[in-house]
This record gives C-alpha cells, sequence and structure tokens, in this order.
C-alpha cells in the first residue's frame, strides 16, 4: 500500500490494449491452438540443486516465509514491528498503527494454522502489541474524534489490519486476553462509527487521499464480521453491515484498500448467511471483470482507472482471495478459473527472488524493469498470507468425494477428513513433465470417489493409477474415479497442453503455455529490447523448437519456453530469434522489462 506522494513517471503510451476488458475466464483459454509441443521427459532425481524440479507452490511459500523471518533489508524484528504500535517514529509509515504489525501476526498465525507448524517467537510479540492498546481502544497516535485529519485515516487503516491480525491469532491459539483486546478495538470502531458512516467523512476522503481515503474506513467490514463470528455481539454486525452499504469502487482510489472490504463483506456473508452480501461480493466481481482494470496477467493494478500505472502485491494477493472466496462459496467455475490465472501468473511475477512482494510499473505492452519495489511495509507480508488461503483450496472434500481442485502441490491431511473419507497429498512437476503426482494418504473401507478438475487450458486429461492406465469419464469439468482406495494408491495426472494466442483490438498477440502467460524478458534475451523494441514482428509460422538454452534458474518452467523468430523493426533484414518465456520466471531472475503483447505479421 503505498502511502506517499511519491510520483512515477512512465512513457505516455496507450495503456488501453494491456489493460483491456478481461473475460470472466482466463483470457487464453480458448486462443488459437499453434502447435503441439512435445513433452519432454521427467528430470532425473540426481539433478544438481540449480537444476531441481521447482515445487510451485510450497517453495514460493517458503521463499517468502523465510524472507519474513529471517530476512534482511529491512529485519522483521520485534521493535521494526511494534514501531508502528508505540508508534515510533524513523521507519516509513509508522503513522499506519498496527499495519505491518497486525499483518504479520495475522499471516504467521494463519501459516501455522493451515501448514501445522509452529512459530516460537509469535505469541511474546502479541503480548507486547496488546500491552500497548490505548484506553480508548485503538493503538497508535492520539486519535481526533471531533475532525479526523489523513494521519486518522491512516491510523483507522492501520488498526484495521491490527484487529484482523488479532482475530487470525485468536482462531489459531485461542485466548481471553487477545480477544479482550480484540473486543476494545471493536468498541472504538463502534465509538466512531456514527461519525465515519456520515456523508460528510465519506465526501471528505475521497480518492484524491488514495493510502488515507474512505477504504480506510470501508476495510474494516473484515475485521468487524470475524469480531462478530468471535463474539457474537450484535454491535459488531450491525456495524459491519452499514459500511457494506456504502461500500463502492471509485475512480482512481486504492484497489486494495477496495478489495479487501469486499472481502470482509464476503466475511460478512460467512457470518450471517445472508445472500445479499454474497450478491453484492459477485456484482463486485463483475464489475471488476467486465472492467478494463483487470490486467491480462489475470491481476489487478494498484488503482482504479484512471490511476493505473503499477501493480502492488497486496491486491493480487486480495484478488485471489476473493476469487477462492467466491468458488468456496458458489462453486461457480469462473471463479476458481481466475484465482488459478491470477496465482499462476500475476501473483507469482510479483514476488521478488528475495521473497518480497511490491510494486511493478505497466507499459501499454507489458512492465517495465526500471520503477521495482519491494514493499516490505505491506505487500510483503500480506503476499505471505495468500498462500495459506492457495492452499487450503487445492483439495477439497464435501460429503465423501474428494475433489483436486488446482495442479498445484498440496495436501488434505487427515484431520479435515471424516473416517471414511479419502485424504491425499500432491506433488507437482507441471512445470518440467505436464504432470502431478498425487498420493492417497488415507481411505475408508467403502468405495469413494475422487474428481480432478480438467482446467480450461488443458486440452486433455490422462491418468494413471499405480502406474496403470485408468478410466476417468469427464463430468462436469472433471474426471471421476470410483473405487475402493487404499493409503499409498498413486495417481499420475497429466495435462496435455499447447501454445495459444488470443488478439486484441489493435492486432497484438499475446501467447501462453497451459497456464503460463508468455513474455519476452530483457534478462533473458537482452538483444531482443532497443529503442523500438514493441514495433518487432514475431514470426508465429516460424517456431523453433526446443527453444534456446538458458542457465538453470529457480522457478524456471522449462516445459513452456518457446522460441519465436522475429523481424527486428530496427534492421527488419536481419532476422533474429526470441524466446518468450513464463512471465512467472521473473522470480528467478533480477527485475527486467517484459514484453507481453506483439506485433506479428499477421498484424501488418
Amino acid at each position: 500500500m503505498l502511502r506517499s506522494n511519491l510520483t512515477v513517471k512512465v512513457p505516455n503510451m496507450n495503456r488501453r490494449n494491456f489493460l483491456k476488458t478481461a473475460a470472466a475466464a482466463p483470457l487464453l483459454a480458448a486462443g488459437n491452438s499453434l502447435s503441439a509441443k512435445s513433452q519432454p521427459s521427467a528430470p532425473s532425481t540426481n539433478q544438481a540443486p540449480s537444476q531441481k524440479v521447482q515445487v510451485p507452490l510450497r517453495e514460493r511459500y517458503e521463499l517468502s516465509l523465510r524472507r519474513v523471518l529471517s530476512g534482511t533489508s529491512p529485519a522483521f524484528t520485534d521493535d521494526f514491528l511494534l514501531a508502528d504500535v508505540r508508534p515510533t517514529p524513523g521507519r516509513r509509515f509508522t503513522e499506519f498503527s498496527g499495519d505491518l504489525s497486525g499483518r504479520y501476526i495475522g499471516a504467521l498465525a494463519t501459516a501455522a494454522r493451515v501448514y501445522r507448524t509452529t512459530f516460537p517467537g509469535l505469541s511474546p510479540l502479541v503480548e507486547k502489541i496488546i500491552a500497548l492498546q490505548k484506553p480508548d481502544g485503538y493503538f497508535g497516535s492520539t486519535f481526533h474524534f471531533d475532525h479526523p485529519t489523513d494521519d486518522d485515516l491512516a491510523l483507522l487503516w492501520g488498526n484495521g489490519r491490527l484487529l484482523v491480525g488479532l482475530l487470525e491469532y485468536h482462531r489459531y491459539k485461542p485466548s481471553a486476553q487477545v480477544l479482550a483486546a480484540s473486543t476494545r478495538l471493536g468498541d472504538f470502531l463502534v465509538r466512531i462509527a456514527p461519525l465515519m458512516l456520515s456523508q460528510q467523512i465519506r465526501d471528505e476522503f475521497g480518492a484524491a487521499h488514495f493510502a488515507s481515503s474512505y477504504i480506510c474506513w470501508m476495510q474494516q467490514t473484515e475485521g468487524l464480521s470475524n469480531l462478530y463470528l468471535a463474539t457474537r455481539d450484535a454491535r459488531y454486525k450491525d456495524i459491519a453491515e452499514q459500511i457494506a452499504a456504502v461500500v463502492e469502487r471509485r475512480p482512481g482510489d486504492h484497489v486494495h484498500g477496495y478489495l479487501t472490504s469486499v472481502r470482509g463483506v464476503m466475511d460478512l456473508y460467512q457470518a450471517t448467511s445472508d445472500p445479499k452480501f454474497l450478491r453484492q461480493c459477485e456484482a463486485a466481481w463483475q464489475d471488476i471483470a467486465q472492467s478494463q482494470d483487470l490486467l491480462i496477467t489475470g491481476g489487478v493494478p494498484e488503482g482504479w482507472s484512471p490511476n493505473k500505472h503499477r501493480t502492488e502485491g497486496c491486491a493480487e494477493a486480495d484478488w485471489v482471495r476473493l476469487n477462492l472466496a467466491l468458488w468456496n462459496a458458489t462453486a461457480n467455475p469462473k471463479y476458481l478459473s481466475v484465482a488459478e490465472r491470477t496465482t499462476f501468473n500475476e501473483f507469482a511475477f510479483n514476488q521478488f527472488a528475495t521473497g518480497d512482494f511490491g510494486h511493478r510499473v505497466l507499459t501499454d505492452t507489458g512492465f517495465a524493469g526500471d520503477g521495482a519495489v519491494r514493499a516490505w511495509w505491506c505487500c510483503t507480508v500480506h503476499g505471505l498470507r495468500a498462500f495459506p488461503d492457495v492452499h487450503a483450496s487445492v483439495f477439497q472434500s464435501k460429503d465423501g468425494v474428494l475433489s483436486y481442485d488446482l495442479p498445484l502441490d498440496g495436501h488434505l491431511d487427515d484431520s479435515h477428513a471424516k473416517p471414511a473419507s479419502l485424504s491425499a497429498a500432491a506433488t507437482s512437476s507441471l512445470a518440467h513433465d505436464a504432470s502431478v503426482t498425487v498420493t492417497i494418504t488415507s481411505a475408508g473401507e467403502s468405495p469413494a470417489l475422487f474428481r480432478i478438475r480438467k482446467p480450461d487450458w488443458a486440452s486433455a486429461l490422462t491418468v494413471r493409477l499405480n502406474n496403470a492406465p485408468t478410466p476417468s469419464p469427464l463430468e462436469n469439468g472433471y474426471a471421476n474415479i470410483l473405487r475402493r482406495w487404499h493409503a499409498g494408491d498413486v495417481l499420475t495426472v497429466h495435462y496435455a497442453m499447447s501454445l495459444r494466442s488470443q488478439s486484441s483490438d489493435k492486432n497484438l498477440f499475446t501467447y501462453s503455455y497451459g497456464p503460463w502467460l508468455l513474455g519476452a524478458s530483457e534478462f533473458a534475451d537482452p538483444a531482443y529490447f532497443n529503442e523500438l523494441t514493441t514495433e518487432n514482428e514475431l514470426s508465429p509460422a516460424k517456431l523453433q523448437t526446443p527453444p534456446t538454452k538458458h542457465p538453470a534458474r529457480p522457478f524456471a518452467i522449462p516445459i513452456a519456453a518457446t522460441s519465436f523468430h522475429y523481424t527486428p523493426a530496427e534492421f527488419p533484414d536481419q532476422e533474429q530469434t526470441v524466446a518468450l518465456r513464463p512471465i512467472s520466471e521473473q522470480t528467478g531472475q533480477a527485475s527486467t522489462s517484459w514484453q507481453l503483447q506483439f506485433l506479428t505479421e499477421e498484424s501488418s
């Protein structure tokens, strides 16, 4: 969340093509098949460490977790985290009281609960935080009850994030002291609600205030809804409902703040089962999906139009989590498809080699290398918080049926399944051989149904059980296998992929392979980039397979890399070659420029 008046210089370009309206399903799902690529054999298990099979979700989670727990520049020490609660001048953004500290405890508490691990320093930190609560119930600097300023809105934002973090900790490790502190903070929000819900405040803190705009109050839906779940005190529900009624997407406003507010309305739906809140969230989703603010990467910008100059890791994490919440509430596959596309592309692209999340500057055809920012004050920890939600959505167990919904590594452990139900673990090698291995970890005595989702980007699924072909008829987008299962049964799922293209109204083409959006990276192909880069023309009919070899790097997706011949705009008589690679590979390299939309010979 950017909280300064920093101006990012971006070329004066028409962003219409890159930020054009996106369909609800993944944009390239129905693209034109260009070629069927041969599937490379699975890598040897005796590879050097730099060439080992990368687990696409777990290793990304662990990269960000290591950064938060033991990284530097800056290190998240207790004093560093407490600086926004005391508050202590010095580090950036302590006026957002409780923001970083709240996100930190919420992310680690949720990770500890979902991944069944422990963080010994977490409980002592929580004790230090709640000891700093003001008599009026809030944390940080003095709040001006009569006439709030931008600093007061900043305080409200941080306190909202802290309330959520405290409640996530309480869900992980129930604590009377933590719940009491949360209740005192909730009572503070109830006290100021009449003022904050007034038309005067709504008008005064418009989108021009950005990070200290009215979104700082709207996002209280999340904390208040979860406080109601924990206490069943109707006052918190009533205020959350009143805030939900004024949640709106205002031009130029902050995307992360708005999406957090909508996620809070989803929590209100979970707390009340009132369908009007679900309808509100579905309408908000549809509004975004039909706008020019949904990027071809599956993500969203930092600011709504016309303020969409760059991306933000917090907003990407929110968008993934909102889509997963809608999927779990409705079972509508469009939400899972968008969550999948964003996770494989924009969310992965946003993750830095350090494990941080942050900002990337948009251009009309992709991303600029300059202007990348590690937003340690919010995005790094908020990005970490998204991983447990993705992990929890890989498998779904309901009414004795086990579904494998996302082609990622993950597991459904025995504690989530009834005695007669299935549980399983998945290991993905999708990036290398288009396959996932699923191992049954427990099973009942009776036959049970195991369902495997076929994503839109896969033309077919083939399933082998214990290394033998097995019938798996497709029904409603799932391959179904009904049998009596045994612990130790192994399924190998292969996803048929091909290179696909999609054209825009300006005859620019994008390319994808499987779930991955492809682009040209200046880091990997510096010769392709120069003053007239975007005027180079690809030759889709002249693919070079296999593509040009590059040194092995972490988070590489070798199966998707495809080399194109192209005509350089600056010397068209000398045809050259460029490798298009998944944009998610950005994590394994220094921040660099990417071109995602291309002129082709067909265009001209």
